[in-house]
């Protein structure tokens, strides 16, 4: 077998540059960066929302949004050395499984609870039952 000669014309071809890359859009980077964002504000407002703040004295939580027929004011029988955030959370996790409870307001001194609800929904008796199950509601 003879061999064969290149011609320069082959050569030159491959001593072509490469195409240039391919830039990526901006609308990805943009993308990204709104998830990132999005991402961040999601943990900074699920961290605040578990937190209690303590102010004048009382804890208060909405429950729900619901109009507001009636309103109940519970004493509540708290040890002295109990704080008042352990005692608030515990009380919003009880009245958590009622239906038609609004905003929730626990007090330090004196100890009480105050619970705006509906009375379609619910009533003082079963407020009582959910929060006897807590410990601290006075007889």
């Amino acid at each position: 077998m003879a061999k064969r000669k290149k011609s320069k014309k082959a050569g030159a071809e491959a001593n072509a540059p490469a195409p240039a890359p391919v830039k990526k859009s901006p609308a990805m980077l943009i993308t990204v960066m709104v998830v990132v964002v999005l991402v961040v504000v999601a943990v900074i407002a699920m961290s605040n929302a578990n937190r209690l703040e303590v102010v004048d004295g009382k804890v208060s939580r909405i429950m729900a949004t619901v109009d507001e027929c009636a309103f109940a004011t519970l004493t509540l029988n708290v040890p002295p050395d109990e704080p008042v955030e352990v005692v608030a959370e515990t009380v919003f996790d009880a009245l958590s499984r009622g239906v038609g409870i609004g905003r929730v307001t626990v007090h330090e001194q004196p100890s009480m609870v105050e619970i705006d609800y509906c009375q379609s929904y619910t009533s003082e008796p079963q407020l009582r039952e959910l929060l006897a199950a807590t410990g601290y509601l006075a007889p």
